[in-house]
C-alpha cells in the first residue's frame, strides 16, 4: 500500500496537529509535577509510514521500555510513553524516593513507569476528547522492555502496514533525559479520523 492513498487537507492537518498540542501540553504538565522539573516537548510530528520507519525514527534496533494503551472512541488509537533503560531508570528515580536503593528502584521501574504512563498518557488523551465532545475507552496500560521494532506487537490479522504516527520528543530539562510520545492510528481507523476532523471543520466554518 502507498504511503499517498492516505492524505490530510492542510486543515485537517492543521487541527490534527492543534488536538495534540492540547494534549501533549497537559502530559507535560502531568509528567512535570510527577518528576519535579520543567519538560520540555517538541511540536508534534504527523507521518504516515510503516512501521519500519517509525521504529527506523526512533532509533533501529534499539532496546526501549514502553507503555502503551489502546483507546476506542471516535477513532481507534494506541498512545505510548517511550524512554531508553537507562533513561527510565533516571524518570523513576525522579518520581520515587532518591534515597532507595538502585536495586529496590530497578525492582519497582515496570510498575513505577506503566502508573507514570497511565497519568501522562490519559492527561493527554482527556484533553483531547474534550476538545473533541466525545470520549474514549481506554485500556490498562501495558508495559514492554523490547526492541523498537516490536513496539506494535505482533501484526493483528486485518490490519495493513500503513499507519499514523504522531512522535513528540520529550526531554526533563534538569535531568538530560530524553523520550517521546507516540500515537498511532493504523489504516483501518484512518476513516474514523477524517469523520471526526471534518465534523469539527463543518462546526468551525
Amino acid at each position: 500500500m502507498e504511503n499517498n492513498q492516505f492524505e490530510l487537507s492542510e486543515m485537517q492537518y492543521d487541527l490534527l496537529k492543534e488536538l495534540f498540542n492540547l494534549g501533549i501540553g497537559s502530559a507535560a504538565n502531568s509528567l512535570s509535577q510527577l518528576v519535579n522539573q520543567e519538560v520540555i516537548l517538541s511540536v508534534p510530528e504527523i507521518i504516515f509510514e510503516t512501521p519500519e520507519q517509525l521504529a527506523n525514527r526512533l532509533g533501529p534496533d534499539q532496546n526501549v521500555f514502553s507503555v502503551s494503551q489502546s483507546m476506542e472512541g471516535p477513532f481507534a488509537m494506541q498512545s505510548m510513553i517511550i524512554f531508553n533503560p537507562e533513561d527510565s531508570f533516571d524518570v523513576v528515580k525522579q518520581m520515587l524516593d532518591q534515597h532507595l536503593s538502585d536495586e529496590t528502584l530497578a525492582e519497582l521501574q515496570s510498575e513505577a513507569l506503566s502508573e507514570i504512563g497511565n497519568i501522562v498518557l490519559n492527561s493527554c488523551i482527556s484533553v483531547i476528547a474534550d476538545a473533541l465532545g466525545e470520549s474514549f475507552a481506554i485500556q490498562l496500560p501495558i508495559f514492554r522492555d523490547t526492541k523498537t521494532e516490536n513496539l506494535l506487537g505482533p501484526p493483528a490479522e486485518g490490519t495493513v502496514d500503513l499507519l499514523i504516527s504522531i512522535l513528540v520528543k520529550m526531554e526533563l530539562k534538569n535531568s538530560a533525559v530524553n523520550g517521546h510520545l507516540v500515537f498511532i492510528l493504523n489504516a483501518d481507523s484512518m476513516e474514523n479520523l477524517y469523520k471526526t476532523l471534518n465534523s469539527m471543520l463543518e462546526e468551525y466554518c
